[in-house]
């Protein structure tokens, strides 16, 4: 499962956008849809009350969205507080709609405007800018009757567009023809379906098809700490615990793998690769319940606290499991060892 984030600013057609996303084959959720469904919510409405007074009511007690717009648009703190009450609920509502997809492979893109300006960029995999120039979005609200004054007042209210195509992963320039949007819709969406396709992979443990897909081995990075000491003293094969956060949670299990160690330290400046066996999970054996990452480097003597390992995985050995006892787990590392240099030895470098 991939879940994109979609915006851009007032005017430069995220719902278009959206639309062909959705056409592709992509499940598409509009942020501001929600919106509108909590606006009709009495508990909703009487917080609004509360901070706006009754005065964005109509006669009827119906909630005049022009009036609360007018009002959030010229007091940037009304908005804020807005904000504060919908979006929470916005990204519960959400969760909550992709939880119950059944098919994981899906691909979600979700419009929201305003990720960047409130700091939920990581609350989504990637993120994709729709952009236009000030001047075409302008123009194409008009279209709308969407005055001038009204939509500089509002992009006045957003990041610049500038500054979101910088940070994005992925940019749509809208300023040509639909034809040359759908082009490039297209292209995004080819390439993060490979993305999930490959994290789907990863989540499984198959990293030789993942390499396949990615056209390199997939790799971790993260640095050595100081860990329990069973390696060496227990097992007698010492091992290097690595304080890592991975994009994917590669599933639990040994590893054949390829160590990279930084700094650059060979001659050539090059980084040196070594040979390896890792394991992720949970050491089950000696009844330890927080998840590690550990690698075990063949012929390599030294210490490593600090340094910063890049681990690629060539292969998938077995699952972790529980052994009766640590003798019997040190005679399947060492069959794990014998089985990973025979995978390595037919691996180019």
């Amino acid at each position: 499962m991939l879940v994109a984030g979609l915006t851009g600013n007032f005017g430069m057609g995220k719902s278009t956008v959206l639309s062909i996303f959705g056409k592709l084959g992509a499940v598409t959720i509009d942020a501001d849809r929600i919106v509108g469904d909590l606006l009709k919510e009495k508990k909703i409405l009487d917080k609004i009350k509360l901070f706006f007074g009754s005065g964005v009511f109509d006669a009827k007690g119906r909630l005049d969205k022009e009036k609360v717009s007018e009002k959030i648009f010229k007091d940037t703190a009304l908005r804020f507080k807005l904000e504060g009450i919908l979006h929470p609920l916005v990204f519960e509502r959400i969760n909550d709609f992709i939880k119950k997809v059944k098919d994981r492979r899906k691909i979600f893109i979700v419009e929201a405007s305003l990720i960047y300006e409130r700091g939920y960029e990581n609350r989504f995999d990637r993120i994709i800018t729709v952009f236009t120039n000030k001047k075409t979005a302008i123009n194409r609200l008009a279209e709308y009757g969407v005055t001038p004054k009204i939509a500089k007042q509002r992009l006045g209210c957003q990041l610049p567009i500038e500054k979101k195509i910088w940070k994005a992963d992925f940019k749509i320039d809208n300023n040509g023809t639909i034809e040359d949007t759908k082009s490039q819709v297209k292209e995004i969406y080819k390439r993060i379906s490979e993305e999930a396709r490959v994290n789907d992979l990863i989540l499984h443990g198959k990293v030789r098809e993942a390499s396949r897909l990615l056209g390199r081995p997939y790799f971790i990075e993260g640095r050595v700490i100081k860990g329990a000491g069973r390696g060496g003293k227990l097992l007698h094969t010492p091992t290097a615990n690595i304080a890592i956060q991975p994009s994917v949670s590669l599933k639990e299990g040994v590893y054949a793998v390829r160590v990279g160690i930084r700094p650059f330290t060979s001659a050539s400046g090059g980084l040196p690769i070594y040979n390896g066996v890792a394991n992720i999970g949970k050491n089950p054996t000696f009844g330890a319940s927080s998840l590690s990452y550990e690698v075990h480097i063949f012929n390599f003597s030294g210490n490593l606290i600090g340094k910063k390992l890049r681990i690629y995985f060539i292969d998938r050995l077995r699952d972790e499991k529980k052994f009766p006892l640590v003798k019997v787990l040190e005679t399947q590392i060492k069959k794990d060892i014998r089985k990973a240099k025979e995978i390595l030895a037919h691996e180019k470098t």
